[in-house]
């Protein structure tokens, strides 16, 4: 039977480099769980356009600020969505000919969650 002894020198020069190289990748971005430097966010803007005269489908919804989105057309019963938006200011703003809109717009800052604005459509 082989006994084999370790130094706390020598334990510690075998434990080191691994406990390290796990360090150095959180501290990167490289994977590491709950690492700083990741940009993997995925919040969303959305809301209802309520009011008008019709069901509210086909209005346009415009996104300025943050994460650039292109612009959204209002679903039947007047929904809209942004999505994959990283924490940020941006501006929403309705818009269909012949129509106005209360607000105008909205600026919405995104920190760490999905916010909602809404919208009401007059003739």
């Amino acid at each position: 039977m082989t006994i084999y002894v370790l130094k706390p020198a020598t334990l510690l020069g075998m434990i080191l480099p691994v406990l390290l190289s796990l360090l150095m990748a959180g501290c990167s971005g490289g994977g590491g769980y709950g690492s700083a430097a990741s940009t993997n966010y995925s919040y969303s803007i959305s809301g209802t356009v309520i009011g008008g005269a019709t069901d509210n489908s086909g209005v346009t919804v415009s996104l300025t600020g943050g994460t650039p989105a292109a612009p959204v057309t209002t679903m039947a019963g007047g929904s809209y969505s942004f999505t994959g938006l990283a924490n940020g200011v941006y501006t929403v703003t309705p818009a269909r000919t012949g129509y106005a809109f209360t607000p105008a717009s909205s600026q919405i800052t995104i920190y760490g969650g999905n916010m909602t604005t809404n919208f009401a459509e007059a003739p």
